[in-house]
């Protein structure tokens, strides 16, 4: 959840213009990637103002145009975009045309142009997600897949099938010598899996794991000793999925966004809670502005909690003293109960201290 000042004040903007609806489609925006013509954005932008002519709304017709006529006035003398490109946003806001120029802290991927009742964020909120690299497996006894996913991106990276045959109807010593078969041959793909999943989430980066499969097979996997304690340690969901294979994959990042979220709030619920318990016992938490910035300034910060309803400019500051003096910058939602004790209670800024003052 550590995030810079940038990407702070990115994600506020992003919340503000969520709640943003028009009186009808005349919220207009556009997306630039990096290396895309701007000529040619221009063009299509003179067209749309054109098109905006057969709208029958006459207040409707007159915000689209004077939306769009805003957007080409800012494209002037633009001969490229940004490193990262560019997203704006512009339309009719409690009577007055407004304009948002937002230069994403990553590179967008995608050239848009859209006019509707509420702006298109859904690329914006790919950059606003965290980042950070999870593990994803599925398996059952046919087959299984592994994966990494960084924000909504996927990496197949291993697939196999199995050669565990299937059951038969054969009854008497016959049919407990094939399942015993099968078992054994469970075993040594289970083995094989894990194997592979072992030494591929080993990896430091792998903040957590999903495992997922279409049936109980993938607790069995989990109950047995095919995973290292660390691996089992990184494990943070477990999914039931209808495919084993990449389709399997992308229905679980599809629908990862509730453990992942739930992760993010335990892990706020327990940064919150840690700070309460210092301040209130230990004397090795600080709270207010003033207190927060001259620890900082003597390096006794261990960690400098920040609500995300301060202003930028007073984010800014903390956070560079943070790290000038090499201090963790942590912010806070007020979208817990914790969050929001946090910013009622001691004002939004915090501090977990190294040593007593």
């Amino acid at each position: 959840m550590e995030k810079s000042k940038e990407q702070f004040e990115f994600k506020r903007q992003i919340k503000y213009l969520q709640r943003i609806r028009g009186e009808g489609t005349e919220l207009i925006s556009v997306y630039i990637p990096p290396g895309a013509n701007v000529n040619e954005v221009t063009n299509r932008l003179r067209d749309e103002y054109g098109q905006a002519l057969n709208i029958k709304s006459k207040q409707t017709k007159k915000n689209v145009q004077a939306a769009i006529d805003r957007i080409l006035q800012t494209l002037k003398g633009i001969n490229k975009p940004p490193a990262n490109g560019v997203a704006i946003f512009c339309g009719n806001i409690e009577g007055k045309i407004e304009l948002f120029n937002i230069i994403p802290p990553e590179p967008i991927n995608v050239q848009l142009y859209r006019c509707d009742n509420k702006f298109a964020l859904d690329p914006m909120l790919d950059l606003v997600e965290t980042k950070e690299i999870y593990g994803i497996f599925i398996v059952d006894r046919r087959e299984a897949t592994v994966a990494i996913m960084k924000g909504k991106n996927i990496n197949i990276l291993y697939h196999t099938l199995s050669q565990v045959p299937g059951k038969h109807g054969k009854g008497g010593q016959s049919q407990q010598r094939f399942e015993r078969l099968i078992e054994i041959a469970a075993h040594v793909f289970f083995k094989k899996v894990g194997d592979v999943i072992n030494q591929t989430f080993a990896d430091e980066k792998i903040k957590g794991i999903i495992c997922a499969g279409p049936g109980p097979t993938k607790e069995t996997f989990l109950k047995g000793d095919y995973l290292h304690t660390g691996i089992k340690n990184k494990i943070i969901g477990v999914m039931d999925v209808g495919y084993t294979d990449e389709s399997g994959i992308k229905e679980v990042a599809d629908r990862s966004d509730q453990i992942l979220g739930e992760l993010e709030i335990n892990k706020e619920k327990e940064l919150v809670k840690e700070f309460i318990e210092k301040i209130s016992s230990r004397g090795l938490a600080i709270s207010g502005e003033e207190k927060v910035k001259q620890a900082l300034s003597n390096g006794q910060v261990q960690r400098v909690l920040l609500s995300e309803k301060l202003e930028l400019e007073k984010v800014e500051e903390l956070s560079n003293l943070a790290e000038a003096t090499h201090a963790e910058v942590e912010m806070v939602s007020t979208e817990t109960p914790e969050g929001e004790q946090f910013y009622k209670a001691f004002g939004g800024v915090g501090a977990v201290l190294r040593y007593r003052i």
